[in-house]
C-alpha cells in the first residue's frame, strides 16, 4: 500500500479529427500521455469541423474460469487463524500515528471480522515517531500461511470513512525484497483515504513504475458492503468493484507480477497520503470484512 497522487490507467483512448489525432497511451513509467498528430488537411491549412470524440469499447474482464482456491469466511471468534497478526509500529507506512495490535482484529462470532483503530489510553501507549502512539489499530497477512500467482482476489468489506483513515486490501510479492528493488511487486485491490467518501483507488507498485485507477460509487463508501476484487492474469491486471472493471493495467517487458503474491489487510492512522485525523474522526473506526475469497484459473 504506497501512496500515489493519482491515477495512471491502462485504457486507451483515441479521439478522432480532421485537424489533428489526440492519443492517449501508456507510457513506460505506466502514466497516461497524450500526444497530437496533426492531420493531412491540418498541414496543408484547411478548415475542417470541430473535433469529435469516439469513445472506446467498455473495459471488460478477462474472459476465464475461476475455481476457488483459499478463503476465510471468519466463521469464528477470536483471532482468525488463517492470519498473522503484526505487532508494533516497523509495517507503519510514512509517519503513521498508529501501532499495531493483534487486540484489534478479531472475528465477531457472527461471520465478519472487525479490524478496529483506537485511541489508546496514556497508560498503553508504545513509542511512535512522534512521541507516544496516539492510536492502535491492526494488519494481518497470509505471508506464513497462503500466496499464489495469478487468480481472482476479492473480498467483502465495509469500510470506515474520515479524515486521517486508510483502509487497504492489497497483495505483496512474496520474498521480493524492500519497496523500490528490481523484484519488488504490490498491488493495491482496494484503499482510501478516509475523507474521500466515495473514491476507491487500486494501483500497482514496481520499481519505477505505477497502474491502476480510481472509481466513484454512487453510495459513501461506509453505507454499506461492497465486493473489491482484482483479476490477475499472465497478461494484465484488471480492478473492479461489485463485479464492475475500471482500470487495467498490461504486462510489460521484465514485470514483477509473474510469482506468488500473499494477502493483507490493514487500517492505517494518519500519515503524508492521508493526512492526520481530525475532530470530525470518529473512533472506534472499524473496517470491517464480511470474507475473503480467491481464486485461480482452470
Amino acid at each position: 500500500m504506497t501512496a500515489a497522487d493519482g491515477p495512471a490507467r491502462s485504457r486507451t483512448r483515441i479521439l478522432a479529427a480532421a485537424i489533428c489525432a489526440t492519443v492517449v497511451v501508456t507510457s513506460a513509467a505506466g502514466v497516461r500521455t497524450i500526444g497530437e498528430t496533426p492531420s493531412d488537411e491540418a498541414r496543408n491549412g484547411a478548415t475542417t469541423p470541430p473535433a469529435q470524440s469516439i469513445e472506446p469499447p467498455p473495459l471488460a474482464l478477462p474472459e476465464a474460469s475461476w475455481k476457488l482456491s483459499w478463503s476465510d469466511e471468519f466463521n469464528g471468534r477470536g483471532r482468525p487463524a488463517k492470519w498473522t497478526t503484526l505487532s508494533g509500529t516497523s509495517w507503519s507506512n510514512r509517519k503513521a500515528l498508529h501501532y499495531y495490535t493483534p487486540a484489534n482484529a478479531v472475528q465477531d462470532g457472527s461471520g465478519r471480522l472487525v479490524i478496529s483503530a483506537l485511541r489508546t489510553r496514556a497508560a498503553d501507549r508504545p513509542a511512535c515517531w512522534y512521541g507516544p502512539c496516539a492510536y492502535s489499530s491492526a494488519r494481518l497477512e497470509t505471508r506464513k500461511t497462503f500466496d499464489q500467482a495469478y487468480g481472482r482476489f476479492t473480498a467483502r468489506i465495509k469500510l470506515p470513512l474520515g479524515k486521517g483513515l486508510w483502509p487497504a486490501f492489497w497483495l505483496k510479492r512474496s520474498n521480493a525484497g524492500r519497496s523500490g528493488s528490481t523484484t519488488y511487486g504490490e498491488i493495491d485491490i482496494m484503499e482510501n483515504r478516509g475523507h474521500e467518501t466515495h473514491l476507491v483507488r487500486a494501483y500497482t507498485h514496481s520499481k519505477g513504475r505505477k497502474g491502476g485507477g480510481q472509481i466513484t460509487l454512487p453510495e459513501r463508501l461506509d453505507a454499506g458492503f461492497h465486493v473489491y476484487g482484482v483479476d490477475w492474469t499472465p497478461q494484465s491486471i484488471t480492478w473492479w468493484v461489485d463485479g464492475k472493471p475500471y482500470a487495467q493495467y498490461p504486462r510489460y517487458p521484465g514485470w514483477p507480477f509473474d510469482k506468488p503474491f500473499y494477502v493483507i489487510l490493514n487500517l492505517q492512522v494518519g500519515g503524508s497520503w492521508v493526512g492526520n485525523p481530525n475532530t470530525t474522526t470518529r473512533f472506534p473506526a472499524r473496517m470491517v470484512v464480511d470474507w475473503v475469497r480467491v481464486y485461480r484459473q482452470r
